[in-house]
């Protein structure tokens, strides 16, 4: 029995059988280390690089601006576990935001409810008669729908002048901001201190 195709042709096929063989046992061999090995996840749903979000209010206008360099979102109470977060909080066109950062944070109740823990700093650019106003403390719990954040644990809010020299200090275990209302509420400790003005030299 003959081949039905000539010579050239038989060489040819084989040719490119044994390439195309070579090629898959070179596969089976670099295949494990070129596919990414499955990780201990948790129990997350999916991991998120470089992300970034737009909540807005019942009335369409944008509550918060959120950037995350990593974000995780976990299975079990659908929850995002973020790193490094950077938000704005938007209250009025004619008002500066609030800009907050912090090691960790936590969105919640489909972005209703944002954690932050870690060196949290919040802070605000000077407007009509007030200087900058900054928050710190260590976790800070922000609703943007309802334009609330609070804290239970220590916290040290300050505001600068100009120059950047500290005009006020109000330190508190307990603290309420409606910066909708502009109401601040301080419990449980509060301890205020201003800094006295010194006359300018001539």
């Amino acid at each position: 029995m003959s081949w039905p195709f000539p010579a050239q042709t038989n060489r040819t096929l084989l040719a490119l059988a044994g390439i195309a063989l070579l090629g898959w046992l070179a596969w089976e061999n670099v295949s494990d280390e070129l596919i990414p090995e499955m990780e201990e996840t948790g129990g997350y749903a999916q991991r998120l690089e470089q992300t970034a979000s737009w909540q807005y209010d019942e009335e369409g206008r944008l509550a918060y601006h959120l950037v995350t360099p990593s974000a995780v979102q976990l299975d079990a109470d659908d929850r995002y576990e973020l790193q490094a977060p950077e938000a704005e909080l938007i209250n009025a066109a004619d008002t500066p935001p609030w800009t907050l950062n912090a090691e960790r944070g936590t969105l919640l109740d489909g972005g209703d409810t944002v954690r932050l823990d870690g060196s949290v700093r919040v802070a605000r650019a000077p407007h009509q008669d007030r200087g900058q106003l900054e928050l710190r403390t260590d976790r800070l719990w922000v609703y943007p729908q309802r334009q609330v954040a609070r804290t239970d644990i220590p916290s040290t809010l300050r505001e600068l002048d100009e120059s950047g020299e500290i005009r006020w200090t109000s330190e508190a275990d307990d603290l309420h901001l409606d910066w909708d209302k502009r109401v601040l509420t301080q419990s449980d400790r509060v301890r205020d201190r201003i800094q006295s003005q010194q006359a300018p030299r001539r």
